[in-house]
């Protein structure tokens, strides 16, 4: 075959594949290209309470409870570790620091999941939280709870800064809607104003 021929197949090929050097006129090709296989990227969401791991596909979600931050941080941080979240997720996920997140994940590669619980014997001070703020984050929970938005602590975090420029960190929300025991109230907040109102109608009606 002359040089130059030579040359344009292998320019060919290098551009198109092996697909390039079959027959044009067969109606199905004799060489299939590789399929990808390159796996779709880890995400992060909320639903509700819940801390959503979706591995690219419907079928391929795992769930994980707010309320149980141990199981929440494990696997997070286990995953963060294998290279499959980044820091920036699992802090956002967990209501971290991405560099405190960064320092619990190796804490975690080196002496375990034990070393994620809190040893600490209860809280000695109220995460000094004025009255003011503890009535806004009860008012904020209760208006989330009646009208069905989330009530985590990072979402009523946000919530705060936003309407009453108040900063306060999503573990000290946790504790303080945990400690007045607001949770469990959760879902039944609503169905009792819902009550109450169908009754003061019928009441009004009569």
């Amino acid at each position: 075959m002359p040089a130059e021929t030579v040359k344009s197949m292998i320019k060919v090929l290098m551009s198109d594949g092996l697909a390039a050097l079959e027959d044009r006129r067969r109606r199905a090709p004799a060489v299939v290209p590789r399929a990808s296989s390159q796996l779709p990227p880890v995400t992060l969401k909320q639903e509700g309470e819940l801390v959503v791991v979706d591995f690219g596909t419907r079928e391929r979600q795992m769930r994980l409870d707010r309320h149980d931050p141990l199981q929440l941080r494990t696997v997070l941080l286990s995953m963060l570790n294998s290279g499959f979240l980044t820091a920036q997720q699992v802090a956002w996920a967990i209501g971290l620091t991405p560099a405190r997140t960064a320092t619990l994940a190796q804490q975690l590669r080196q002496k375990g999941a034990l070393s994620l619980v809190d040893k600490r014997e209860g809280q000695q001070q109220d995460y000094r939280v004025s009255p003011e703020i503890k009535a806004e984050l009860i008012q904020q929970f209760a208006v989330d709870a009646i009208t069905g938005e989330a009530t985590s602590g990072i979402s009523i975090s946000e919530q705060l800064r936003e309407r009453c420029q108040i900063t306060i960190s999503p573990r000290t929300v946790r504790h303080h809607l945990g400690k007045l025991g607001l949770p469990k109230i959760k879902h039944s907040l609503p169905e009792l104003v819902a009550a109450v109102k169908k009754t003061s109608k019928n009441g009004v009606s009569k």
